[in-house]
């Protein structure tokens, strides 16, 4: 098996030092920067993928190195992290060196993000009030506290929410504007020392006073139960996300916007826990501030969005009409696929049991095609029928691994950054900036 204890710990014949920016927790569900993790002299757990091919939980030490020479490393899907030259990220043959990676060579990052070890539930209306006023709220310093929407479901789900902070919403049209506008004032004069309650909540979760293009999503939401998650995604939706069919083009677009890559990150790693998998993308247009996309692809991705997550309001009406012309097409599982190098290992154990061709073919439901097959990357899918057919344990493993298989599509200098040392114990890998990357390299900061 490629993924042996004694591979993993192999960390000897690279580099001793690791480059990344940001270290996915297991204890908390958020990430935080190594430097931060590296100053707290504290020993956390870390996401980390065990012989098995799961993610578990492992304690991570992080410790200054010094300063060394960087690699910038883009993934098709929009992660990005900053390694050491030498450091290893992990394929299908294997762990292996940045040195020895290329363009459009594929590299591993988490399929999906467990639960917290310590999850903590936040109170409903908290959610459904903080996922809103992220999308089309407004905090800004000596400014009303203000909600815009055109979607009566929301306006009356961020009334209902404002009434836990004992604030009674004051509703404004602007029929010009086409939107109404909830003012959220204080429930009492407010005074030196005494502000508005969801003016403080906001500022002690780090929100208030930010610009669209400043916000992200606070390290409580990264500890909530799977479930809250689902709740707080489905309201954030509604605000600058978008679910449609493309008549046209008899496929759904389903994506969401904002000016904030940061939120666009944070937002792709919470789908993680529902096992979505997002595609960053950037859009500029001239004289205004660039957008970027996390758009939602493939047939069964976004079948699995739509049951498990959606949108609150009119968007998720939408969604209700989309999932009803989704589950009408032929499954097209082409985002979620295992290198297509698996089918070496494939050809060997039908050589090794002298199974015709032809007899394996037929048994995977294919008509004969010869050297057609293994032209393409296979979904987990046709993977588990072939693992099941020769009875192959390591196929097994592939096709039900918590791997997703990402592509390389820059490497580039990153010059020289601040350096980390990184060990995780037992596993020797961790989750850096969405990437899995092995312990002997070096994290840098940004």
């Amino acid at each position: 098996m490629w993924l042996e204890d004694s591979e993993i710990a192999c960390g000897a014949c690279y580099s001793q030092y690791v480059i990344s920016n940001r270290i996915l927790l297991a204890s908390t569900g958020n990430e935080v920067t190594i430097d931060t993790l590296s100053n707290s002299g504290e020993r956390s757990l870390a996401w980390s993928l065990n012989t098995r091919m799961r993610i578990i939980a492992q304690p991570v030490a992080v410790s200054d190195v010094g300063r060394a020479e960087t690699l910038l490393v883009r993934l098709a899907s929009g992660l990005e992290t900053r390694l050491a030259r030498s450091s290893p990220l992990l394929t299908l043959g294997g762990w292996v060196s940045l040195d020895d990676l290329a363009i459009d060579d594929r590299v591993a990052t988490p399929r999906w993000i467990p639960a917290p070890a310590h999850s903590k539930e936040l109170d409903y209306a908290e959610i459904v009030m903080l996922a809103h006023m992220i999308g089309d709220g407004s905090c800004v310093k000596r400014q009303p506290i203000r909600y815009a929407s055109i979607d009566e479901a929301n306006l009356a789900a961020v009334t209902e929410a404002a009434a836990h902070f004992g604030i009674t919403a004051i509703r404004d049209e602007y029929a010009a504007a086409r939107v109404t506008t909830l003012r959220l004032p204080a429930p009492y004069r407010l005074t030196h020392g005494r502000r508005n309650p969801i003016a403080a909540w906001l500022d002690e979760l780090g929100l208030f006073g930010l610009r669209s293009y400043e916000k992200f999503i606070p390290a409580p939401v990264f500890a909530m139960p799977t479930d809250q998650v689902a709740l707080f995604l489905r309201h954030l939706w509604a605000t600058d996300g978008s679910i449609r069919w493309d008549v046209r083009g008899r496929q759904a677009q389903i994506y969401y916007a904002s000016t904030s890559l940061q939120l666009i990150r944070d937002v792709a790693q919470l789908l993680l826990r529902l096992e979505v998998h997002g595609r960053i993308t950037q859009a500029r247009k001239p004289g205004y501030r660039d957008c970027w996309h996390l758009r939602i692809a493939g047939s069964e991705n976004q079948r699995t969005f739509l049951e498990d997550i959606s949108a609150h309001g009119a968007r998720g009406i939408a969604g209700e009409a989309v999932l009803a012309e989704i589950v009408q097409l032929e499954p097209n599982p082409n985002v979620d696929t295992v290198p297509k190098e698996v089918w070496n290992t494939v050809r060997s154990s039908i050589a090794a049991q002298s199974m015709p061709l032809r007899e394996f073919q037929s048994a995977m439901g294919s008509r004969f095609c010869g050297s057609a097959m293994w032209k393409n990357s296979p979904s987990r899918y046709r993977l588990a029928r072939a693992a099941a057919i020769l009875e192959e344990p390591e196929l097994i493993l592939l096709a039900r691994s918590d791997v997703f298989w990402d592509r390389i599509v820059e490497i580039s200098s990153a010059g020289e950054q601040d350096v980390y040392s990184v060990t995780v114990d037992g596993t020797h890998n961790y989750v850096a900036d969405g990437v899995l990357v092995h312990d002997s390299s070096v994290a840098a900061v940004r």
